[in-house]
């Protein structure tokens, strides 16, 4: 994304699903909001005797520590083992809702400045109490320079957070205090529109100093290394192969908490998953070519879940590397990337091409921006370079370097090492070789080594794709500021800095929409940073047994109110 926007970022090559987001969405315009007897459930309901769900993981996390969590795998576990303020969860009326999490109520004040939470008491699953002094030491560790956070960004809004993650303020000109043991106080710069929407997010989760300092770099990465606040505890981490997490007893809301045990499987290879997934020992899946489609439906035992799932696939380049670096040759590359090809070969029609960045779905208040908008930056650069080969040799020109293509050869790094990633890599390399001429090698490596080699801007050519943090453009926009580290191209532009941080100011939705709309010329139109491929829907096939299933469009799959019955029939 993923993050997304990058809190949570996925392959290019994950399966649709889903199952696997990034932690968000935008919501409640409300000053405030109270707990309600609501979330504890308190109806008898049939259930299986045994509850426990088997899913998908589509890839090992690369960490667990909540500063530094930004794939959409690792989000699909944290949503369920912390507590963030907030929640972000579906009403009986199919809404998005944000509900109260670790904070009972909130409110902001009359100038739109100062957000106030109300924490409730509750205990991590050592039994230590959850204090208002956790957050504001998740906050400010997230921003500390030392942290490298991928995710600080995304806390700009408070007041002096910029600067201080940028080494120009101390931590105490942070506006972010406890009141007392269970109240939290949070200033912003200026007035934020989706500043709520960030309160579910593992930036917005209390950390522990104790246990951060015990573990050291250990932190995250090990189940031994962790305490628990969500409706699950891990319980074992058995990397590259599963995640097994058990009912917290500790939790909140542990009534409402039916699942005993849950196993998140880590299966590479799309035939395996899927035969898992068809003989009962998945619970659910994501499910992409037509053959395993016809299959399932035939069975009648599962329910398919549909729509968008406000990821971009797309195409980044190292503006340091020395092709790269130049625009021409950036946008030969997105001239010719073949997105309706993608669409039919790769998604089987489950994706449509994108000739812009914000994917549908997406919101500014209450309009969604690609209606209100009919700007493709894709389409106005082929109206204007028919012939890309041309764009490309221009570019080799003024770099110094041969203009014939067949001499350059170019690596693409891409993630996994299944068939399915072969697919996908290989279906880029023919394209850009038929239509470029340039060679194209393919250079395979797992999730965990394709984000370190990237964030080391070891590479040349990559793809991934990029899920939504909450339900605002501003998700897709700000993890590409100056400041932001999340995907490293070696761009920096301050024109869009400046623009999009006007956008984060404003209130006004019309402007907004004006400014989103120069953001993405600057960024796709005037120096093609990436090159968007497709927008992709979920295709999630649950069987009819697993009841009360959650997983909102801007956020994760939550397991905290789901159950099984029928399982045995």
């Amino acid at each position: 994304m993923k993050n997304k926007r990058l809190l949570s970022t996925i392959l290019f090559t994950t399966m649709v699903s889903s199952m696997f987001f990034s932690a968000c969405s935008d919501k409640s315009a409300d000053k405030e909001k109270k707990d309600g007897e609501s979330l504890t459930s308190k109806e008898e309901i049939k259930m299986d005797k045994e509850q426990y769900l088997h899913f998908l993981l589509g890839a090992e996390p690369k960490t667990l520590d909540p500063a530094k969590v930004y794939d959409i795998y690792s989000s699909q576990v944290h949503v369920n083992i912390m507590e963030a303020l907030t929640r972000l969860e579906i009403d009986g009326n199919g809404k998005e809702v944000i509900n109260p999490g670790a904070a009972t109520e909130w409110s902001l004040s009359d100038d739109g400045l100062t957000w106030t939470f109300k924490l409730r008491e509750m205990k991590w699953s050592d039994g230590v109490d959850v204090t208002a002094n956790q957050f504001v030491y998740g906050i400010l560790r997230t921003l500390a320079a030392d942290t490298a956070s991928p995710c600080g960004y995304l806390l700009y809004p408070i007041k002096n957070a910029e600067a201080y993650n940028g080494g120009k303020a101390k931590a105490g000109d942070v506006g972010v205090k406890a009141i007392d043991e269970h109240t939290l106080e949070i200033k912003l710069e200026d007035p934020c529109a989706h500043f709520l929407n960030l309160t579910y997010s593992k930036i917005m989760e209390p950390q522990r100093k104790d246990i951060i300092e015990k573990h050291g770099d250990r932190y995250g990465s090990e189940v031994d290394s962790m305490v628990f606040c969500g409706p699950f505890i891990m319980k074992e981490w058995i990397h590259n192969n599963r995640i097994e997490l058990e009912k917290n007893p500790t939790y909140w809301d542990s009534d409402v908490v039916k699942l005993e045990k849950v196993k998140m499987k880590v299966i590479k290879e799309e035939n395996s998953r899927m035969n898992e997934l068809f003989n009962g020992s998945l619970d659910m899946g994501g499910v992409s070519k037509k053959e395993w489609i016809d299959k399932f439906d035939a069975t009648g035992q599962f329910e398919v879940k549909k729509s968008y799932d406000t990821s971009v696939c797309y195409t980044f380049f190292n503006q340091q590397d020395k092709y790269f670096k130049n625009a021409k040759i950036r946008k030969a590359f997105l001239l010719v990337d073949d997105r309706e090809g993608a669409v039919k070969a790769l998604y089987r029609d489950l994706a449509e091409p994108s000739y812009a960045w914000v994917p549908p779905a997406v919101q500014v208040g209450n309009d969604e921006f690609r209606t209100k908008t009919n700007y493709r930056p894709v389409d106005e650069l082929k109206k204007e370079n028919p012939d890309a080969k041309k764009l490309l040799i221009e570019g080799l020109k003024e770099e110094g370097l041969n203009p014939d293509p067949s001499k350059h050869t170019i690596k693409l790094l891409q993630s996994g090492t299944s068939s399915k990633d072969k697919e996908f890599a290989e279906f880029s390399q023919q394209n850009f070789q038929s239509t470029l001429g340039v060679k194209i090698e393919c250079d395979f490596v797992e999730w965990p080594i394709f984000q370190k080699r990237t964030g080391e801007m070891d590479y040349q050519l990559a793809s991934q794709a990029v899920f939504a943090d909450y339900n605002d453009p501003m998700t897709y926009f700000d993890m590409w500021m100056s400041m932001a580290t999340t995907v490293p191209t070696g761009w920096k532009n301050e024109k869009f800095d400046n623009i999009v941080k006007k956008a984060g100011k404003s209130m006004d939705n019309e402007e907004r929409i004006k400014l989103f709309n120069e953001a993405e010329k600057i960024f796709i139109y005037d120096d093609a940073v990436i090159s968007p491929t497709v927008w992709r829907f979920k295709n999630t096939y649950v069987r009819k047994y697993v009841k009360n299933y959650m997983s909102p469009t801007f956020g994760s799959l939550d397991l905290k109110k789901i159950y099984t019955d029928g399982r045995e029939k």
